[in-house]
């Protein structure tokens, strides 16, 4: 793997593991709270977790502008996962990371929107 390479992944790692946080901290302050698993959480308990809080989202009091933020943030952070986890067991390609990192970058959109209805309303 070439320098570019380790390092695309080690950047996405990241960022995958610091967008599940905003989301499971956005969840914890949603009017009907979804608890999903914090710290060190491995893959097998993420993507479990964020596929609840799709099938979730349309069930929560709020408008569903905030619902439809709540649901492409976790939408989009699987999409993410999708792509991070092709990269590790096939071949590397570019458009693979890019294609991550552009869902990375919707779903924080989506949950810091989702975050400032929250905070304004709680």
């Amino acid at each position: 793997m070439s320098d570019f390479e380790e390092m695309a992944m080690r950047k996405l790692s990241a960022h995958l593991s610091t967008t599940y946080s905003s989301i499971a901290t956005a969840c914890a302050a949603l009017p009907i709270p979804v608890i999903i698993p914090t710290g060190a959480v491995s893959n097998l308990e993420a993507v479990p977790a964020m596929r609840r809080v799709l099938a979730l989202a349309a069930d929560q009091p709020m408008p569903e502008l905030h619902q439809a933020e709540l649901f492409g943030a976790a939408a989009h952070w699987l999409g993410a996962m999708d792509s991070y986890s092709l990269l590790i067991r096939e071949e590397f390609h570019e458009a693979r990371t890019y294609s991550a990192a552009a869902n990375l970058i919707a779903a924080d959109g989506a949950v810091m929107d989702l975050a400032v209805w929250l905070a304004d309303n709680s």
